[in-house]
């Protein structure tokens, strides 16, 4: 019931999908890291990698948006 709102459109094949991961880890291990040794610095670089992942997941959306839009308007 929790995924109910997947979409089954999507497709399985994401090339960031790793990358996403890792900054994921990096950012949540430096975030953690920084707030118990009560780093600022070390939280702002936890904070730029995961945005940096939260845009990769947009610029996929984006680049297959694009491409569906294109192949639409030259389908009869």
């Amino acid at each position: 019931m929790l995924f109910i709102f997947a979409s089954r459109s999507r497709p399985r094949e994401d090339r960031y999908l790793r990358l996403r991961v890792a900054l994921l880890c990096v950012g949540a291990g430096l975030g953690l890291t920084g707030m118990l040794l009560d780093i600022a610095w070390m939280i702002w670089i936890a904070l730029a990698a995961l945005l940096a992942g939260l845009a990769l997941r947009h610029l996929r959306i984006r680049r297959q948006g694009e491409d569906g839009e294109g192949s639409q308007a030259s389908a009869p």
